[in-house]
């Protein structure tokens, strides 16, 4: 049986979002698994088949329900950001619904993958310059609209940029996003810790201290990925953990 703070949301989890002008179906047969490309603590990613789109290549994030440290909230955040965000650098999520005690996210398919595996196998000590400025750019692009919507992406690294066959950029990952002016039309700073640890802008890792943040710690985590694509790795990954 489903537990009820999620089984009183299904129902919108499986249809607040079926946005693309492609009409993916909110079904699972309808989708072939193909492989297995990417596994987090509580999320599988999968490249699947869309078999009524002429089996177009898709991308499942098949994201455990009892397993995940987020709640509902966290959940439908990642879902709504994804479907309401229309930009060439983000991707975009075609729908959502749930298989069992599972949320399925059928996304485009990033062919490359991240740019934090194109680091890992073939450039360990950093991409060649063009090729981060191709990077960097097309992110900030992402990074500019996601703000001028009023969103912080609060986890910008290597690896939440994706990379197609034909080169396009996409940020994604959206997991913990937040909207700043979600909580109270007037302009006001957030104050919990979330993002990656080595990434993190110092009022991030302090915030509960009071200090609180803004839109400046995405440009914060966002120097630190420069630096992480022309090393091959952020700086201070072997500097002992701060104590937030």
């Amino acid at each position: 049986m489903n537990p009820p703070r999620f089984m009183a949301h299904q129902e919108e989890l499986e249809s607040h979002i079926n946005t693309s002008k492609t009409q993916y179906p909110l079904d699972p047969s309808s989708y072939k698994i193909l492989a297995e490309v990417g596994r987090g603590v509580s999320a599988v990613v999968y490249k699947a088949g869309c078999l009524p789109v002429n089996a177009a290549a898709v991308a499942i994030k098949s994201i455990d329900l009892d397993r995940s440290k987020a709640d509902f909230n966290n959940v439908r955040r990642e879902s709504q950001t994804m479907s309401l965000l229309s930009h060439p650098n983000i991707l975009k999520a075609h729908c959502s619904f749930t298989v069992g005690r599972r949320l399925w996210v059928v996304m485009s398919f990033m062919s490359v993958g991240s740019v934090q595996s194109i680091i890992s196998s073939s450039f360990p000590n950093g991409l060649p310059e063009p090729c981060i400025g191709v990077v960097l750019k097309e992110t900030l692009t992402a990074l500019c609209y996601l703000h001028d919507q009023g969103n912080l992406h609060r986890d910008i690294k290597a690896g939440n940029i994706l990379i197609d066959s034909n080169g396009s950029v996409k940020l994604a990952d959206f997991g913990v996003s937040a909207s700043i002016y979600e909580l109270n039309p007037v302009y006001k700073s957030l104050s919990d810790i979330t993002g990656t640890l080595y990434w993190m802008a110092p009022e991030v890792i302090h915030s509960q201290s009071g200090i609180g943040y803004d839109f400046k710690a995405d440009i914060w985590s966002f120097g630190i990925t420069a630096l992480e694509l022309a090393r091959g790795r952020p700086p201070f990954l072997t500097s002992p953990s701060p104590n937030p």
